[in-house]
């Protein structure tokens, strides 16, 4: 998907239950410019419509002019809070993710006004500079953008 920075629209971030909330978890000494766009870099932020299905290890929030035009995440969906909200056993819930942990493997997903979405299981490494990578590589490749990404000094 090939996205124009100028013409996307505004996210509302309630239109999704596992939406980050781009206030918290926010890494500041992780921001970023993709040629117009500020991309910042949040850890283990809160889902913004308060709902506890998944865990979200790292996201990148993308803003135009102080708005939130896009976002990258990695998200695990907690089995526990599943469970309970669907009344049915953990075990089942395990089996069917074929885990014995509490989450499901990480997946990468994509945020826009209008979608979420799912870019599939993420294998790479967890650490901050993998996940950096792969966010900016994301964002860029989604708006064509060609200019290597600059870190912004806080």
């Amino acid at each position: 998907m090939v996205l124009d920075p100028l013409k996307q629209q505004v996210i509302d971030p309630l239109i999704w239950h596992s939406f980050p909330d781009e206030r918290d978890g926010v890494l500041a000494d992780e921001i970023w410019k993709c040629g117009d766009l500020v991309c910042t870099l949040l850890k283990d932020p809160a889902c913004k419509s308060g709902e506890d299905l998944v865990r979200i290890p790292y996201s990148m929030v993308v803003q135009r002019k102080r708005k939130t035009i896009l976002v990258v995440s990695l998200e695990q969906e907690d089995l526990r809070s599943l469970s309970y909200k669907l009344g049915c056993s953990l075990r089942e819930l395990q089996d069917e993710y074929q885990t014995k942990g509490y989450f499901s493997e990480n997946r990468a997903y994509l945020y826009t006004a209008l979608e979420r979405e799912d870019l599939g299981l993420y294998d790479g490494d967890m650490d901050l500079q993998s996940i950096r990578i792969f966010f900016l590589e994301t964002i860029c490749d989604t708006f064509d953008i060609l200019s290597e990404p600059v870190q912004i000094k806080v």
